[in-house]
C-alpha cells in the first residue's frame, strides 16, 4: 500500500469518499454515509481541495478532511485547520497511508495562511509522532439528584426557532464566546449551516425569554457519544439571565416520554437525563445558579482535544513573540 497515490479529492468522488467512511462503525446510531454527508453539502467551508485521499487500485482507500475556522486565542482570531473525517479502509491499514495523508493536509495548511491545526482524537500516540500535542481541558459533568426537578414556572422556555430567533441567538454568541479562548468565529452564513450539521436529529435547541419576551439564555442539547450533553450554551448580561441559563440546564435534565434522545441511545429516560456532560466553559455564576438547585459540578479533565502548529513564525508574530 506504499505505493498508493496522495491527492486531493475530485468532485465527482464524493459519494466515494462518503462510501469509504461509511465503513466507519460510528457511535449513537448514525451511519458514516449520513454523518460526514452533512459536512460536505451544507458546511459553507468545504471544498473538494480540503480532502486529502489516498488512491491504490483505482480506489479511495484513506481520506482526512480540513475545516477551515476562525478561532479566537487570547484576544484575536486565529485562522484554525481543524482536522477530521481521518479514516482509512482496513485493506490499508498499517500502511502509514494516514501519516502521509495528515502530512499532506498540513502542507496545504500552511500554503493556505492557517497557523495552527487542531484535532479531537483518543489516539493520542499516533497524533503526537506527528506533532501533535495534547490540550487537556477541565470540563464538568452536572450531576442531577432528582431528575425531575422542574425550571422555573415562571420564564417562558422555547424550542429554537431560526427564523425568529437565530438574530438574537447570534449576538448572544457573540457576547458569551468574545473573550473565551477556544470558540469558533461564526458568520450568518455558518450559523445557518451548523444548524444542520452540528448536533443529532433529536438536539433540543432552547432559548429562555424574560418577561418582555427578549432571550436572555439559550442552550442546545444533544446525543453525544451516548451521553446527554449541553453542545453549547450562553445568555446574555442582564441580572436575571444566569438563572435562565440554569433553567435550560435544568429542562435539559428532566425526564421525559417519549424521550428520542434517550431511546436513540437505549437507556431509560430517567438514567438518560441524570448526569448532563456540559461544555467547557468559564461561567462560575452558572455553576453557583446550578449547585444552588442541587446540580453540582463534577470536573473531569477531558484528554480529547490536540493542537499543531502549522506556521510558527506566523503565530509568533500574531502575537508579537520570538518564534
Amino acid at each position: 500500500m506504499s505505493g498508493a497515490s496522495i491527492r486531493t479529492l475530485r468532485r465527482d468522488e464524493r459519494e466515494g469518499v462518503l462510501a469509504l467512511l461509511d465503513e466507519w462503525p460510528l457511535s449513537d446510531g448514525w451511519h458514516g454515509r449520513d454523518f460526514f454527508r452533512r459536512y460536505v453539502e451544507l458546511d459553507p467551508t468545504y471544498a473538494d481541495e480540503n480532502f486529502q485521499v489516498a488512491e491504490q487500485d483505482g480506489q479511495l482507500v484513506a481520506c482526512v478532511q480540513t475545516f477551515p475556522r476562525q478561532l479566537r486565542v487570547r484576544g484575536a482570531t486565529l485562522p484554525v485547520g481543524g482536522i477530521g473525517s481521518v479514516f482509512t479502509s482496513e485493506k490499508a491499514r498499517g500502511s502509514g497511508v494516514a501519516s502521509r495523508l495528515l502530512e499532506a493536509s498540513v502542507a496545504a495548511m500552511r500554503e493556505r495562511g492557517m497557523e495552527v491545526s487542531l484535532l479531537f482524537a483518543s489516539r493520542h500516540a499516533f497524533y503526537a509522532r506527528l506533532g501533535w500535542l495534547l490540550w487537556p481541558r477541565q470540563r464538568p459533568l452536572w450531576i442531577s439528584a432528582d431528575a425531575n426537578a422542574a425550571p422555573d414556572a415562571s420564564r417562558r422556555v422555547d424550542a429554537f426557532d431560526a427564523t425568529r430567533d437565530l438574530d438574537e441567538v447570534m449576538a448572544l454568541h457573540e457576547r458569551y464566546s468574545a473573550s473565551r479562548d477556544g470558540t469558533v468565529v461564526r458568520d450568518r452564513a455558518f450559523w445557518v449551516a451548523q444548524l444542520g450539521f452540528a448536533g443529532n436529529p433529536t438536539e433540543e435547541f432552547l432559548v429562555a425569554r424574560d418577561a418582555s419576551g427578549r432571550i436572555e439564555a439559550y442552550a442546545r442539547a444533544s446525543l453525544f457519544e451516548g451521553f446527554c450533553a449541553i453542545l453549547e450554551l450562553g445568555r446574555s448580561d442582564a441580572p436575571t439571565a444566569v438563572e435562565a441559563l440554569a433553567d435550560l440546564v435544568v429542562h435539559s435534565m428532566v425526564t421525559r416520554a417519549p424521550d428520542p434522545q434517550a431511546a436513540r441511545a437505549g437507556r431509560p429516560s430517567a438514567e438518560f437525563r441524570r448526569m448532563l456532560l456540559a461544555p467547557s466553559h468559564d461561567d462560575a455564576a452558572l455553576d453557583a445558579a446550578l449547585a444552588a438547585r442541587g446540580v453540582p459540578a463534577k470536573q473531569f479533565e477531558e484528554r480529547a482535544s490536540m493542537l499543531r502548529v502549522v506556521d510558527a513564525e506566523a503565530l509568533a508574530r500574531r502575537f508579537g513573540e520570538t518564534p
